[in-house]
């Protein structure tokens, strides 16, 4: 049986039945689904040299910004915005515990800092009928990430850095629509997320220059001497620290192969020294030391090998042609900027 209008025409089914029960099937059966806006982290942004953030050259590093939309539709049909405020009770400065000292550092949201975060001025990721305008949540609101870029005009100095920064969320997003938006979730006020982050900024290594020179032969003593057979050389190892903080105690350890043809000279360098070890201090002055008590004393800073170093046992004395390494081992601070260097003699055969 055909229905009748009020004005006699019959009724005939059309697209706008259809779009009903479209509707129908489109809407939620309760209310609307609430975006979520939680605390991040500890999040790490990367372990880097001073070096590396003070030219720069340290990456914008991707972390999670606490929001969250699982039904959000992006969508043309209504007026979706999305915006975010940040700030920062620190001032936005990562601080080592250690050291005290702090390095600031800059957000953005994306990778490439196209869209930088001005602190305490509202971004916007969407902006009404302006719909994800700048690509920067490709098809969804699902665990919006916000990107960090560590900065510093000066050396750092090594340790780990934390910090945190608060994001401000607001939002009116589409979550049901058919030819127009049905349903909508909105923050009433701005809802606010913790991020905390980490950084570990990496100690330059301890430089290390060797140098050997011939202090004695058997035709010109000292005079002039020349590294032939039965002659006697001083290997140096001068050891400098680059970093604007002293080095941990008892850290340090240099490991000296044997030279060829060569063998320790337990004697000394046939100068008027008869010392095996000697040392010398830089400016400034690294506070560093190293005990030699004798080739077979276990307790000090100088140990022997004659396996390449597995073992560190080996007393010399009777056969010093047999040492295939020299291990030292500095103990106490090494102080920022210094240098300090050890010596020891050889035999040539």
């Amino acid at each position: 049986m055909r229905k009748i209008s009020a004005k006699g025409e019959a009724l005939k089914p059309g697209p706008t039945k259809l779009l009903l029960a479209v509707a129908a099937y489109t809407l939620p059966s309760s209310a609307w689904a609430a975006c979520t806006v939680s605390n991040t982290g500890p999040t790490s942004i990367g372990t880097y040299p001073s070096a590396t953030v003070q030219t720069g050259n340290a990456l914008y590093a991707k972390v999670p910004a606490g929001f969250d939309c699982a039904d959000a539709l992006l969508t043309v049909l209504g007026s979706d915005t999305l915006s975010v405020t940040a700030t920062s009770l620190q001032g936005f400065k990562l601080t080592s515990a250690k050291t005290n000292s702090s390095v600031s550092y800059a957000l953005a949201a994306d990778s490439a800092a196209t869209k930088p975060i001005t602190p305490g001025t509202k971004f916007y990721y969407m902006n009404g009928t302006l719909l994800n305008l700048l690509g920067l949540l490709g098809n969804s609101v699902r665990n919006v990430p916000i990107y960090v870029k560590p900065s510093s005009a000066t050396e750092i100095a090594p340790g780990t850095y934390t910090g945190e920064f608060q994001l401000a969320w607001e939002w009116k997003l589409c979550t049901a629509a058919v030819v127009a938006c049905v349903g909508s979730t909105q923050s009433t006020v701005p809802v606010t997320a913790t991020v905390s982050i980490t950084m570990v900024v990496q100690a330059k290594p301890v430089g290390i220059v060797i140098t050997t020179r011939t202090t004695w032969d058997p035709q010109s003593t000292t005079v002039n001497p020349r590294a032939i057979p039965g002659s006697k050389q001083r290997t140096t190892i001068t050891l400098s620290n680059p970093n604007i903080v002293a080095v941990d105690a008892n850290t340090l350890a240099v490991v000296l192969p044997t030279p060829a043809r060569g063998a320790v000279a337990l004697d000394g360098d046939g100068t008027s020294s008869t010392a095996y070890v000697t040392t010398t201090e830089g400016s400034p002055a690294s506070s560093l030391e190293v005990r030699y008590a004798s080739p077979g004393d276990g307790n000090d800073d100088v140990d022997f090998s004659s396996d390449g170093g597995v073992g560190w046992t080996y007393d010399p004395t009777t056969t010093p042609r047999a040492v295939t390494n020299v291990r030292i081992r500095p103990h106490g601070t090494m102080a920022a900027g210094s240098s300090f260097s050890v010596s020891l003699p050889y035999a040539l055969f």
